[in-house]
């Protein structure tokens, strides 16, 4: 049985919610980007990071391993996300900067084989809208017996009772 919440809660609970809402964007930002970077070794598109401040452009691949090892060109792409996502509070943490740490980030960015703007533009704004939308109060039906045709008569909770089929009412 679900544990009963009074009213005093809402608050609290309200803001574990956007919290958690909070904290799921931004996941999914940050593991949708290397689906859209360019892969030509890999690097790039595995050093997308979350932080509270501005990523910095300052790695270079030769330091480290193994995309030192490849060439550029070499359409080798070995995509392991480099930075683990931390955890944001949404109020402590209003802004929260998703950025790449190469070096050469801002001519990947440019790069024709880049979906990076196309995302940013179009299904990152949608998964915001999406993330963060009011919802509508669920629908709950009840199997309340066999009608004269298919399926199996289901009634919606909180509709009044009908005599000419089998409901009930809540």
């Amino acid at each position: 049985m679900a544990k009963k919440r009074g009213i005093g809660n809402i608050t609290s609970d309200l803001e574990r919610q956007i919290n958690s809402d909070y904290n799921d964007l931004i996941q999914m930002i940050v593991s949708d980007l290397p689906d859209v970077s360019p892969k030509d070794t890999g690097f790039f598109a595995s050093s997308w990071k979350a932080s509270t401040q501005r990523p910095q452009a300052k790695d270079d691949k030769e330091d480290f391993a193994p995309w030192s090892g490849y060439k550029r060109g070499s359409r080798r792409a070995d995509v392991k996300p480099r930075y683990k996502v931390p955890t944001f509070s949404y109020k402590k943490q209003p802004t929260v900067y998703i950025g790449n740490t190469v070096l050469y980030a801002n001519s990947a960015l440019a790069s024709k084989d880049s979906g990076i703007g196309f995302y940013v533009q179009g299904a990152m704004g949608a998964l915001v809208k999406e993330t963060f939308r009011e919802r509508k109060a669920g629908r709950i039906f009840a199997l309340t017996g066999q009608r004269d045709a298919s399926p199996i008569g289901y009634e919606k909770l909180g509709e009044f009772v009908r005599t000419d089929r089998s409901s009930i009412m809540f």
